[in-house]
């Protein structure tokens, strides 16, 4: 019998979260509108302060189309004073990469309202991700989980300003994000709130950050979107980073939790089931990785195969 490492759960009265995203952006920015970050920054909120959710309403602010570094930063100030637990913080919308950044780390961008994709234009008018690190660290937090839903998010793994934390990036270094103009949510937000939402059957009682990247790291590169730039027309894979023990935070309960042998269940699982056989069979992925995929595809539809014969038995 295995026995599972145990979920930390977080301090309710000691954890906050700042949310923030960006849709706005004047004509000849270089930037698309993305009006989906308000609904993500929005039902986010909704998901951690829900009945599922693990954080106290007043201790999760929103930052919705700032137009200034400064109002970011003074957000999170706010959280400054006392000893957190742990501090979460999000950011959708556009990330930028500008050309003329010296910094020799390939450094990453968030936009604001009044920001410009052009030239070196962004290192004068983004929010250089280095600043809210350095914020976050001055927190102290026990610990930080940052969750980045934009273009080229991955950058911020090879930043030092992030120390310790766990990161979260919905692309890699060179990849954009993606978000389609008929959807509430962006692919990578929406992912993850459908995770939050319906939770996974045969998944622990609360949901880990080790869990929900596990998860996402097959349902998004096998979801299709209709403006991929990926070669087989997928939404791109997820990044993490995570130190020690961190993975084992949660942030929601799993509203799944003791119904994998429930009919709904079993579909959901057959699903998921499906989604890894599909990525092990994907040939941009390196050959042991398909083989690990595959084997756990294998060993994911054995489970499946006598827990519904079981459930059958019961039945008759």
């Amino acid at each position: 019998m295995t026995v599972p490492w145990p979920t930390r759960l977080i301090d309710s009265e000691r954890s906050w979260a700042v949310l923030m995203g960006t849709s706005q952006h004047a004509p000849g920015s270089g930037l698309h509108r993305i009006p989906q970050a308000d609904a993500c920054v929005d039902d986010l909120a909704t998901a951690l302060t829900g009945s599922q959710g693990l954080f106290e309403k007043e201790r999760v602010l929103k930052v919705i189309d700032p137009s200034s570094t400064e109002e970011v930063l003074t957000t999170l100030d706010r959280i400054a004073g006392g000893t957190p637990d742990v501090v979460l913080f999000y950011y959708v919308g556009h990330g930028m990469a500008p050309a003329g950044d010296d910094s020799g780390r390939r450094e990453l961008f968030l936009a604001l309202t009044g920001s410009v994709d052009k030239g070196t234009e962004a290192l004068r008018t983004g929010l250089q991700v280095s600043s809210v690190l350095s914020r976050l660290r001055y927190l102290r937090a026990k610990q930080t989980f940052v969750v980045l839903d934009c273009c080229f998010a991955g950058r911020v793994l090879d930043n030092p300003g992030a120390g310790d934390m766990h990161l979260l990036c919905a692309t890699d270094r060179v990849a954009s994000a993606l978000y389609e103009m008929t959807e509430r949510h962006t692919g990578f937000t929406g992912s993850l709130l459908r995770l939050f939402e319906r939770g996974i059957p045969d998944g622990p009682e609360y949901l880990d950050l080790n869990t929900v990247f596990h998860h996402l790291s097959v349902v998004l590169p096998t979801t299709l979107s209709a403006v991929s730039q990926e070669p087989n027309g997928r939404l791109p894979r997820p990044r993490q980073r995570t130190l020690d023990h961190h993975g084992r935070l949660a942030l929601v309960r799993n509203p799944a939790y003791g119904t994998a042998n429930t009919p709904e269940g079993l579909a959901a699982r057959t699903e998921f089931a499906l989604r890894v056989n599909e990525l092990g069979k994907d040939p941009l992925i390196d050959p042991g990785d398909q083989r690990m995929l595959l084997a756990h595809a294998a060993e994911l539809f054995a489970g499946i195969a006598v827990d519904t014969a079981s459930l059958r038995q019961g039945d008759s």
